[in-house]
């Protein structure tokens, strides 16, 4: 078995939130049912039967748990991040003690493979399992716009967490990066930053199948062979597969987990969505990935 599962959304984000659990649910059968807690704000009752109604029968169990995001209200976000990226952070607080591990997962991935070898990683030594960021060799290249991204042994992407829970509430995981965000509020990349500071050194490099971002744009999932497929897909950057203003070649597989949604397109939201992508290409080419 595998769980608790954590991920976490605004109503704004309920459709890549369906499509990432629908994803998940299909590719993990034989742990059915999955433990997932999604951590929300701002999510009505309805839009909540509607992502549950998205997933096969007994697939997830969901469990609801509403947070406050006033409280980051001081940190800074991006276009593309808002601040529910900051509610990781209460996960310690939020699970019970029980709990000695969980699985984080951003809602913009799919999940392509069995998470079983994953969960079963042992992080009892470490505070955090996770992928190494292409900021990392970035940062270690002195590559212009990187000059205030925390210098760290190795700087790891947070949109896919295997957290051990004992060691982050033995030491304050989440309260540590608190206090560096409450120092650094403009720190380029959030709360990401902050746990690679609390994290440095501290933490378990998975293979990068598990958190797979191609800041390229030029991978298409679909046309790997099955055992060259990443485990969990990223879509990090502000190129989203599902944004009709964004040139994107993995619309079309990330189409075929929606459309099994209460989300899915209709026929005519898909040729206007066509007929704007062709428009905006005409105009401006396809557009070019930006971090995270």
């Amino acid at each position: 078995m595998i769980g608790p599962i954590v991920l976490a959304s605004d109503a704004s984000y309920a459709m890549p939130l369906a499509t990432a659990l629908r994803s998940l649910a299909e590719a993990n059968q034989r742990h059915w049912p999955i433990d997932v807690r999604v951590l929300v704000t701002a999510f009505p009752q309805a839009m909540r039967r509607k992502v549950e109604r998205s997933l096969p029968r007994g697939a997830v169990a969901i469990e609801w748990l509403p947070i406050e995001v006033a409280q980051f209200g001081g940190f800074g976000v991006q276009n593309h991040i808002s601040r529910m990226t900051y509610a990781r952070l209460l996960i310690p607080s939020l699970l019970p003690q029980t709990a000695v591990k969980v699985l984080y997962l951003d809602a913009d991935i799919l999940v392509l493979g069995d998470l079983g070898a994953l969960w079963a990683t042992d992080v009892g030594n470490v505070l955090t399992a996770a992928v190494v960021d292409g900021l990392d060799q970035q940062v270690r290249d002195g590559m212009a716009g990187t000059e205030r991204v925390p210098r760290v042994q190795r700087y790891f992407n947070a949109g896919v967490l295997l957290i051990n829970l004992e060691g982050w509430r033995r030491e304050r995981v989440a309260e540590r990066a608190l206090e560096y965000l409450a120092r650094n509020p403009s720190t380029p990349y959030s709360d990401q930053d902050a746990l690679n500071v609390v994290c440095d050194g501290r933490w378990l490099p998975l293979d990068r199948g598990w958190n797979f971002v191609d800041f390229s744009e030029r991978t298409e999932i679909a046309s790997l062979a099955q055992e060259r497929r990443p485990g969990v897909v990223h879509f990090a950057t502000a190129l989203k597969p599902w944004n009709y203003r964004f040139y994107s070649c993995n619309a079309r597989l990330y189409d075929t987990f929606r459309q099994r949604t209460q989300f899915a397109r209709t026929p005519g939201n898909m040729m206007v969505d066509y007929v704007k992508t062709a428009i905006r290409l005409m105009r401006e080419g396809p557009a070019t990935a930006s971090s995270r």
